[in-house]
Order: C-alpha cells, then structure tokens, then sequence
C-alpha cells in the first residue's frame, strides 16, 4: 500500500507547473512575512526633549513590548486617561515639527494608542466614552497587553492560506479525472487492486499533500513569529488589536483561543477543501472540468453576500475560504438553549469529518463506476 501513496505523490508533485505554483507559494509567504511579521509595521513615534523619535523593526517592537508591560492588565477608564495622557503629542511639538495637531490621531503613535481609537477624537483629545459604553458587557472582561505580534500572524497566515487553496485544488484537480483524459482508469481497473488499494492511495497522498502544505505555511510562520516576538501578548483581548480586524468578536477572546481556533479553521477548512476536491476530480469528465468546478467553488463563497440572506448566513461559515478567513466566523454570536452556549467554531470539527466521509465514499463510488462503464 505504501508503494502505491508513494507512487500517487509522485504523480501529484511531479509536474513542472505545480513547483512552479508552490515557488510562488514561497515567495509570498516571504513577501508576508517581511509585511506583517519582521521586519513588518510596527512603528512607535513619540516626542522626547522637543525631537521626534521615530522607532521601527526590531527597536519598535521592543518599545511597544515595553508600553504593553506597562499597562498589561484589564482595561480600566483609568489606564484608558493614563495612555491618553501619556500618548497625546502637544500641538507645540506637532506645529514645530510641521504636524497637523488637528488630526493628531491620523499619526502614527504606538500599538496601544491605536487599539483605542475609539475613545479619542480626530485631534487626539479624549471623545468623553467610558470602557462600558464603548464596549458593552465585554467591558469586565477586556485585557490590555502587547498583542500586536498576534494580529499580524494571523494575519500573514489568513492571506497565506487563502493562496495556498487555490494552490491546491489545481494540485488535486487531475487525481482521478486525469485517469479519464488519457484512457487509464479502464487499465487500473484491470489490476488486483484498482477499485480498492488504488483509489485509496490516490485519497490518502491527496490528504497528505494538503495537509502537510498547510502545516508547512503555519509552522514556518510560527517559528519565524515565536522567534522575533515571543510569547508576549498572548493573554490580551483580541478586540483590542491595533489593526482592529476583530473589534466585532461578541464575546471574551484572548489571543491564545483566537490562535487555537485559527489552527482548528484552518486544518478542518483544509480537509473540507481536499474532500471536495476530492469528489470533484472523481465526478468530472476532464482535468480542466475538474480545476475549474474546484476552483469556483473554493473562491466563489468569498465574494458572496451572505449577510442579506441571513438564513444563510451561519451554515456558509464553513465554506473552507469563509473558514480561513476567520473575521467573519470569529464574529459570529455563541449558539444558546437556555443555560447552555455553544461557539460555532466547534461545528467546524463535524462539518469536516461528514465532508471528509461523505466526499470519500461517493469519490470511491464515482472512480470505480466510471471504470465499469469506461
């Protein structure tokens, strides 16, 4: 059985254009890299003795590392005064330095001035909102720290992904249907195992390649994140991010669960993605057939408004680009009957493996009728 994965690997990796598409894989993940993670955005600029000092990269992060230390902990209206005060740059320093002080708060300052936009006016000049009023019944619950780091990988990896799809499903188009374009599979199934051992092989590399691509993305990521900026921030609020990519999360969520959720999204949208992929290579007459249905039905579900069809709405968040996309899903309420709530996200762990079954058998079913009738 294992000479025959080997066999199917070979025959999915062993084209000139698929190396040519995980190179360019590479590259963007390099590209992505050095925008969102190192030597990435980060900036920290402030007045000190009349001179702007203008931080970036490695200096920046390390002064952001220090300002989130400074005020880790839950976000009071008090810490909320205290990083105004600090923060606000003085119209005399602005004008000298041919700042426009009236819109103060469209300069860079730091992390943490940013992640509270929302309680400053365009001058920078505090907009009289307290933490309760500004966040709700999340306001108990919100934690302050140096998260930035976080946003940014998830980012990176978000943008990744949704490349590394399409990726795939030109990867995975030919597995069967290339069989039919060149008159193979009536060979196949003329040999001891071509119904059985040889279709799982083709199932078992197609998961293998996927997967392994999707751990390779996260983990190169991971090592590159975990070594420039640590662990810090780790236990502060998503909601509180610099970007603001997950201000809308309804409920309490620190950066750990969102990485841990991320990996859970992205590795079932993964094998959701592959099954799919999967049966539509073993139903379609041709490999163009077979990439094009793959293709659409991968990107497609992005463009889509499925906020206007709200009964719609939740069962589309495990569309496999709606999944690694994250924001969306992320910001979807908990489900409750009663006492009990259920995050959606674990809904994600049933929907894959029924995908994955369901895909499976009738790709199975399709391949070895096609071979009777071929």
């Amino acid at each position: 059985m294992w000479e025959l994965i080997k066999y199917e690997l070979q025959k999915l990796m062993k084209k000139k254009l698929v190396w040519a598409f995980i190179v360019g894989m590479a590259l963007m993940q390099i590209a992505m890299t050095c925008e969102w993670i190192y030597p990435g955005p980060e900036v920290v600029q402030y007045f000190q003795d009349g001179s702007l000092v203008a931080l970036e990269g490695k200096d920046a992060i390390r002064a952001a590392k220090a300002i989130g230390k400074k005020y880790e902990g839950p976000l009071t209206d008090g810490k909320v005064q205290a990083i105004l005060a600090e923060y606000t740059m003085s119209d005399e320093d602005m004008t000298e330095h041919s700042l426009d002080p009236s819109i103060e708060s469209y300069y860079s300052h730091n992390f943490l001035y940013s992640a509270l936009n929302q309680f400053y006016t365009a001058d920078g000049s505090w907009n009289g909102m307290t933490v309760q009023e500004v966040y709700g019944e999340l306001a108990p619950d919100l934690t302050l720290g140096y998260g930035s780091g976080w946003e940014r990988l998830l980012f990176a990896v978000v943008n990744t992904l949704l490349s590394l799809g399409c990726v795939v499903t030109i990867i995975l188009a030919p597995l069967f249907s290339e069989e039919y374009t060149k008159r193979t599979d009536a060979l196949i199934l003329t040999g001891a195992y071509g119904k059985t051992k040889c279709a799982w092989a083709k199932i078992i590399a197609s998961f293998t390649v996927s997967m392994s691509l999707t751990a390779l993305v996260i983990l190169l990521f991971g090592a590159v994140f975990l070594f420039h900026y640590g662990t810090d921030g780790w236990n502060a609020s998503i909601q509180l991010g610099q970007i603001s990519a997950f201000t809308a999360v309804p409920y309490p969520m620190t950066y750990g669960q969102g990485i841990l959720y991320a990996l859970l999204l992205w590795f079932t949208a993964g094998l959701t993605l592959t099954a799919v992929a999967i049966l539509i290579s073993a139903v379609a007459k041709s490999t163009f057939t077979s990439l094009v249905i793959s293709f659409a039905l991968f990107v497609v579900p992005m463009f889509l408004p499925w906020r206007k069809w709200r009964f719609l709405n939740l069962p589309a968040q495990f569309f496999p680009v709606r999944q690694i996309q994250l924001a969306d899903i992320f910001t979807c309420p908990l489900l409750e009957a009663g006492a009990f709530q259920l995050n959606i996200i674990w809904l994600s762990i049933p929907v894959a493996l029924a995908a994955t079954l369901i895909c499976v058998f009738y790709a199975r079913r399709a391949f070895a009728r096609h071979q009777v009738m071929g």
